[in-house]
């Protein structure tokens, strides 16, 4: 009978092949570009359709950057063996990422590569580690909100989030994405499977919502839940004004929210707080990494941000960290 781990490997390379049948992305990598140092966020301008390798480029390049991420997560274990228990997770993410993006070219195997660097105390090589992973998370940011195809947009965007929650186990600190929806007036919306999705994630938002207010509503005022879920307030409320000004701005009618929404969990302690949080964010990422497949231009980018930040947040209630966050059966 196959161990765990091998019916996991498979299920990603699976999933992989899948996004490749989606997309027509190829099995090419030697033709991949440079490291995009001077890569910035700057996402205005995406590939045209006349580029029919753009996808198949950035599918490669995330490849290959996590190839080398991987090389230098195992230097750093080779090298300092009490890090382990901090850096076996992130790891672990690493190596499902390698499978699911191998599938995605077309190739069962994975070739090994250099570390990007290796400092010589634990201290420098956490921060260094942090450091490649927010470099990680920009690139795989720009590439998502670039892709041509949806379902790469969806797994590139999901990659995006779960470098966010390593730079935040490693003791760094994520950029905090809490990107401005798009402009109503600017924003052309003539495809209904994009305003039903942003329907869909406005539901969503009504249901988080009214869940933090039940958190902040049930608990003792000064304690930290009570805090940190008027925080995600204060994230989640401009996301759902802003949905339903794009949806109005369709000239379709935005889902009004319900008067009270089953929770997953009664909330009278903390921890049915962070439980009822952690579900909540879960929820959230899954219904934005929809929306990044769906929608492109400004609404994709608002989607693939506000999914990171939700995995992000999600890790801070006290959710394990996944590899890939936002997406259907991805939590470890």
């Amino acid at each position: 009978m196959p161990s765990p781990s091998t019916t996991r490997r498979a299920f990603l390379r699976h999933a992989g092949s899948t996004v490749l049948a989606a997309t027509g992305v190829g099995a090419v990598l030697a033709g991949c570009s440079g490291d995009d140092e001077g890569a910035t966020d700057n996402v205005s301008v995406a590939p045209t359709a006349s580029d029919p390798s753009a996808d198949e480029t950035a599918a490669a390049r995330a490849l290959r950057d996590t190839v080398r991420l991987a090389a230098t997560y195992d230097a750093v274990l080779a090298r300092h063996q009490r890090l382990r228990p901090t850096l076996r997770g992130p790891r672990a993410d690493l190596q499902e990422h390698l499978d699911v993006l191998s599938g995605t070219l077309g190739d069962g195997t994975t070739a090994s590569g250099k570390p990007l660097s290796l400092p010589g105390s634990p201290n420098a090589a956490l921060r260094q580690l942090a450091s490649d992973e927010n470099a990680m998370l920009r690139r795989r940011r720009r590439d998502a909100i670039r892709a041509e195809s949806g379902e790469l947009a969806r797994l590139l965007a999901s990659i995006a989030a779960c470098h966010a929650q390593h730079v935040e186990l490693l003791g760094g600190r994520a950029k905090e994405w809490r990107s401005e929806p798009p402009d109503p007036d600017r924003a052309t919306i003539e495809n209904e499977a994009v305003v039903e999705a942003m329907n869909t994630t406005l539901s969503g938002e009504h249901a988080a919502i009214y869940a933090y207010g039940v958190i902040g509503g049930r608990l003792d005022i000064d304690s930290q839940p009570v805090s940190e879920a008027t925080d995600a307030i204060e994230a989640h409320r401009p996301r759902r004004d802003g949905l339903t000004a794009l949806i109005e701005a369709g000239d379709s009618e935005p889902v009004a929210a319900e008067p009270g929404y089953l929770l997953p969990t009664e909330v009278v302690d903390v921890a049915d707080a962070r439980t009822t949080a952690q579900k909540v964010e879960d929820r959230s990422g899954v219904l934005y990494a929809t929306l990044a497949a769906t929608a492109d231009g400004p609404i994709r980018a608002f989607a693939v941000d506000a999914l990171v930040d939700s995995a992000i947040r999600g890790l801070a209630w006290g959710a394990p960290g996944s590899a890939l966050p936002g997406l259907a059966g991805s939590r470890s």
